[in-house]
C-alpha cells in the first residue's frame, strides 16, 4: 500500500492552491474547497487584526447609534479629532437625541457650534434633525438614502451606513484616498473623476461583512497614525507586504493631489460702533457665515477715510475713529486681513439691520471664529 504525505497548503500572491505531486500521483482532496486566492481578503484580515490591537479610543466611537455617528462625522469634517471630541461631548449633553436637536431654534445650535467653523454644517444638522424627527426619529439605513438629507455627502453617508448598519461601502476621505493610492500604486491625479471611481471600487473590495464599519475606521486610523502625508511610518504599517508604493520605494510621493488655487487676500475693516455702553452687531445673511453675528464689516475698504465715507453715507457720524488692533482669518478660498476700529457714535442709528448689545448679551450670541479677536476687544471696551 502506497503512503502519501500531505504537505502544508500555502497561499501567496501568485499561487492559488497547491496540489502535492512530489513524484507521486496527484491526490484529489474533495474535503478541501477550491478557494481562489483573494488578495483583498488578506489585506482586510491583516488590517483588522492591526486595528483590533491599535484602534484609537474616542468618546464618539464604540456605538452603533446613527445619531451620534452622524454628529461626530459632521464635526470631524475640516476639524482636528481632538478638537471635535470635546465639542461632541458638549453637543451630546445639550442635544442627546435627534428630537432634542430638532426642538431648539437654529441660533441655539449655532451657539453650541461656535468656534468649530464651517457653520453651514450646523445649519444642515438642524435641518436634517427636523426632517428625521418628523419621520419618527428613524435614520435611513443605506448610504444612498442618507445622501438625500441636507449636509450628508458620500463620505458621511458611507460612514453612518457602514458603522451603524454594516453596509459594505467605503467612507472615502483623505485618509482612505492616501492609503489606497499607496497600496495600489495609483499615480494619477485623484481629483480626476475616473480615478476617484477607481479608488472607490478598490475601497469597496476591501469592505468585509459584517465588519465594514470597523474596516472604514481601520483605514482612517492607519492614515491618521501610520500612513501619514509626506513621510509615512512604513516600519509600523501592517500592510507593507501588500503595498505597491512601498515596494517601488516612493510612498511619500502619493497620492497625486489636484492643484489648489491660492486663497484670495481680502482687506477688511471691522468697525466696533459704540454708543451709550453698547456695541452694534448684525446677523449675517450672506452665504459666508450666514446666520452668525458680526460687527460692522467693510470688505475691500479698510482705511479710516473709507470708513468715514461709508458711515456718513448711512447717516452715521462718528465722534472718534481709531484703529485698535488687527487680525487674520483663513477661509477655504479667501483670507480676511482685518483692521479693527473703534468708532464712538452720536446716536443709536444703525448702518444696517442689527442690535445694540452689552457684554453679557454679546456673549450669548453665536459669533464666528473670524470675529474672535474683535469680540474680545469689544467685551473689554464695555
Amino acid at each position: 500500500m502506497e503512503i502519501f504525505h500531505l504537505k502544508n497548503f500555502l497561499f501567496d500572491e501568485t499561487i492559488h492552491q497547491h496540489n502535492y505531486h512530489d513524484n507521486h500521483p496527484v491526490i484529489s482532496l474533495p474535503f478541501l474547497p477550491q478557494i481562489p486566492y483573494n488578495p483583498s481578503m488578506t489585506i482586510t484580515t491583516d488590517l483588522l487584526n492591526w486595528y483590533d490591537r491599535n484602534k484609537r479610543v474616542f468618546a464618539f466611537r464604540g456605538t452603533r447609534d446613527p445619531y451620534r455617528i452622524w454628529i461626530s462625522e459632521i464635526m470631524l469634517q475640516q476639524t482636528r479629532t481632538e478638537t471635535a471630541e470635546g465639542y461632541f461631548i458638549r453637543f451630546i449633553d445639550l442635544f442627546p437625541d435627534v428630537f432634542a436637536l430638532a426642538g431648539v431654534p437654529e441660533q441655539q445650535v449655532l451657539k453650541a457650534w461656535e468656534g468649530l467653523g464651517y457653520y453651514s454644517r450646523a445649519r444642515n444638522l438642524h435641518k436634517t434633525a427636523r426632517i428625521i424627527a418628523e419621520q419618527g426619529g428613524q435614520f435611513p439605513r443605506t448610504a444612498a438614502e442618507l445622501q438625500a438629507l441636507p449636509g450628508i455627502g458620500p463620505y458621511t453617508a458611507a460612514a453612518i451606513a457602514s458603522i451603524a448598519y454594516g453596509e459594505p461601502v467605503p467612507a472615502m476621505d483623505g485618509n482612505l484616498n492616501r492609503v489606497l493610492s499607496r497600496l495600489y500604486l495609483i499615480e494619477e491625479d485623484i481629483g480626476i473623476p475616473s480615478v476617484r471611481r477607481r479608488l472607490y471600487e478598490l475601497g469597496r473590495n476591501l469592505m468585509p461583512v459584517p465588519r465594514a464599519g470597523d474596516m472604514n475606521q481601520a483605514l482612517m486610523d492607519l492614515g491618521a497614525t501610520v500612513c501619514l502625508p509626506g513621510t509615512p511610518d512604513c516600519a509600523a504599517c501592517p500592510l507593507t507586504a501588500h503595498c505597491r508604493a512601498y515596494r517601488e520605494g516612493e510612498p511619500e510621493a502619493l497620492p497625486v493631489l489636484p492643484r489648489k488655487k491660492p486663497p484670495k487676500d481680502v482687506p477688511m475693516a471691522v468697525v466696533l460702533l459704540r454708543h451709550n455702553g453698547r456695541i452694534f452687531v448684525a446677523r449675517r445673511s450672506e452665504a459666508l457665515l450666514n446666520g452668525l453675528y458680526v460687527f460692522y464689516l467693510l470688505e475691500n475698504h479698510d482705511t479710516p477715510s473709507d470708513i468715514q465715507k461709508n458711515l456718513k453715507a448711512r447717516g452715521i457720524h462718528p465722534i472718534s475713529l481709531a484703529q485698535i488692533g488687527q487680525a487674520r482669518h483663513i477661509f477655504t478660498h479667501r483670507v480676511w486681513h482685518m483692521r479693527v476700529y473703534l468708532a464712538d457714535v452720536q446716536s443709536d442709528d444703525t448702518p444696517c439691520e442689527g442690535l445694540w448689545v452689552d457684554a453679557v448679551e454679546m456673549d450669548a450670541l453665536p459669533f464666528p471664529t473670524a470675529m474672535k479677536t474683535a469680540k474680545e476687544m469689544a467685551i473689554n471696551l464695555l
